[in-house]
């Protein structure tokens, strides 16, 4: 039979995530493990409880490092105590708990540690929800005997009734169950808590210390800003390669909003969640600015800036400029184009075999932008710039020297070879004649002020219409194609929509805008996939965030999109769910809460567009892709 300890940690168990109660504070957590190992000595007669005292009856060890240390801690102790004293200072030893809990889980069978430290239960048990027999017993695993007696008449057996009232009294089904879940079963749970005088007792007596907890002045964090601990040299590089937004928001749970990292070569204070988000937001004008942080973007590139790294007039000019030409407007007008190009591309993909998604819409992408902003096809650039663009932001961001190695040298070299070949272009066919595209835009402005635009900038903007959706618009067309396989029932709907739209002739802007559950889709798809994960920062001024202050001339890490992951803004996070964003539910709308864009003065100019919708022609008609 397992401890209530090891059930505890099978119940919190975030399967797809590899960790351990992810939405659950650290304190309620240690709180949870202490009043396992308390109503364990109790079933094994060695305390006896009530609301008044916790008393010892039998100090005898029993053999065991879960339970033995509170034991003799209680033995030891030269007065009586009630439940509350030692629920608080068996929580002091919650981490030594949970690694002997962990350790006993995975030596039985029940859980494995994977690479990089994520949890999983064996293949055995997750596909069995059973424990490895023991003691000639074959248990059901705790969450489905839990889930089973909270969503039937079932009658429980004592040792549930005693977890289900623990891990109410700490918050437990707050991160494993739906806001709507929890109030179909809330009833359930006040009947049961209070069938078992252990689990009572534990619960009023969390509840308790929760409650005075509450209600005391927060302490005043300390001056130092917490820091993330890393691997030598590395620091937390690798671990940011496996995922940024995972790995800010584990941060910013276990940490606050507020934290140090490092990669090779770069040291970040992180701002993280929807704090961070409002933040930049209201203040990112005034406290931050983007040069030294991204310059080595335009630097690599032989320019001396570009309007990643503008700030203030310049900044505005150059943005107010590039959004005339963009595809927010470009669509607007020319639809039915960007769906004629989508078409002849597509029409290339092979049918019945399977192909990589990415590199295809990548080719897709480039070719809507190269026509729609430059009037220019890209054809035999596009891994080029896709080679390009990824060593860019590398370099920007955590391998500073990666553009000397020689594929991506030879890439720029492509790439330069690109814009002379599209200026080239440009002065012999003059600007377009109707609605001026983005290159012509660009010339215009240099023409007006060659200060802001100077010759040797040009070749970065003119690649900028190709480069821009290759690692955004097509990651996230591919990512939806994935999510909507998974999902043939708004496959379908997708579907309907798409041919609706297509049946009444050419498509218009206002006939994408009616596409309500493709841009739902698409929204989900960019929540749990955003384009812009973290942007990078220098603070320009000092301020205070969350009780810290962060000096002028730091470097700045702002995790935008960590809201995406938090269970209080997005019920069951993990979970593809496009009924966030109707109007009933609108999720997306609370502040700072949805960013895929990022935010403040440089979200991404793309971000306003209509969702470009795509349609495929194969065996199994039209499929709207992004």
């Amino acid at each position: 039979m397992l401890r209530f300890a090891e059930e505890i940690l099978v119940l919190v168990l975030d399967e797809a995530r590899g960790e351990l109660a992810p939405g659950l504070p650290a304190h309620s957590f240690d709180l949870a493990l202490a009043g396992a190992v308390l109503m364990d000595l109790a079933l094994e007669d060695r305390i006896d409880t009530d609301l008044e005292r916790l008393m010892l009856v039998d100090s005898t060890p029993l053999d065991d490092d879960i339970l033995d240390p509170t034991l003799a801690d209680i033995a030891g102790a030269g007065e009586t105590h009630d439940t509350r004293y030692w629920l608080e200072r068996t929580a002091r030893r919650g981490r030594r708990i949970r690694k002997a809990a962990l350790a006993r889980l995975t030596e039985r069978g029940v859980l494995r540690s994977e690479a990089h430290g994520v949890l999983s239960l064996t293949p055995a048990v997750s596909r069995s929800r059973r424990y490895p027999i023991s003691d000639g017993q074959q248990v059901e695993e705790a969450r489905l005997r839990v889930m089973r007696i909270l969503f039937s008449d079932d009658v429980p057996d004592p040792r549930d009734i005693a977890i289900i009232a623990l891990a109410n009294a700490c918050g437990v089904f707050r991160t494993i169950l739906t806001s709507e879940e929890r109030a179909q079963v809330r009833d359930r749970i006040d009947l049961l808590k209070n069938l078992d005088l252990i689990g009572r007792t534990m619960s009023l007596a969390i509840e308790g210390i929760e409650a005075r907890d509450a209600l005391r002045p927060k302490p005043r964090r300390p001056k130092e800003i917490p820091v993330v601990p890393g691997l030598p040299l590395l620091g937390n590089g690798l671990a940011m390669r496996r995922g940024l937004v995972a790995f800010l928001a584990r941060q910013y749970r276990e940490l606050g909003p507020i934290f140090r990292i490092r990669a090779p070569g770069r040291r970040f204070v992180c701002i993280a969640g929807p704090e961070a988000a409002n933040f930049l937001t209201s203040h990112g004008k005034t406290v931050f600015r983007s040069l030294e942080p991204m310059a080595s973007f335009h630097n690599q590139m032989g320019s001396s800036r570009s309007i990643l790294t503008m700030d203030g007039i310049d900044h505005v000019t150059t943005r107010k400029a590039q959004a005339r030409g963009y595809a927010v407007r470009v669509m607007r007008d020319r639809a039915q184009e960007v769906v004629d190009i989508t078409r002849d591309e597509i029409g290339g993909w092979p049918v019945g075999e399977p192909f990589e998604a990415l590199p295809a819409f990548q080719n897709l992408i480039a070719e809507q932008m190269g026509h729609m902003m430059a009037g220019y096809s890209p054809e035999g650039y596009t891994r080029d710039l896709s080679t390009l663009l990824g060593g860019l932001l590398l370099s920007a961001a955590t391998v500073p020297h990666v553009m000397k190695l020689a594929r991506f040298r030879r890439a720029r070299e492509r790439a330069h070879e690109l814009a002379r070949e599209v200026l080239a272009h440009k002065r012999k066919a003059g600007p377009r004649r109707t609605t001026p595209d983005f290159i012509d835009l660009m010339l215009e402005l240099r023409e007006a002020d060659p200060q802001l635009l100077p010759e040797t900038n040009l070749p970065l903007t003119v690649l900028a219409p190709y480069m821009v959706g290759l690692d955004t618009t097509a990651s996230t067309c591919s990512f939806m194609i994935y999510n909507v396989l998974k999902h043939p029932e708004i496959m379908e709907r997708m579907t309907a929509e798409a041919d609706a739209l297509l049946d009444q002739g050419p498509v218009t802007a206002d006939g994408l805008q009616r596409l309500d559950v493709s841009r739902r889709v698409a929204m989900e798809t960019l929540r749990l996939h955003p384009v812009s994960p973290a942007v990078l920062r220098t603070t320009a001024n000092s301020f205070e965030f969350a009780g810290h202050r962060v000096a002028a001339g730091t470097q700045v890490m702002i995790g935008t999109a960590v809201g995406h992951t938090l269970a209080e803004y997005f019920p069951d996070p993990e979970r593809f769910d496009i009924d966030r964003y109707t109007p009933a539910r609108g999720e997306h709308r609370q502040r700072g809460a949805y960013a895929p864009f990022g935010a403040g003065n440089h979200r991404c100019l793309g971000s306003g567009s209509p969702v470009v919708r795509i349609t495929v022609e194969s065996g199994a008609g039209a499929v709207p892709l992004g």
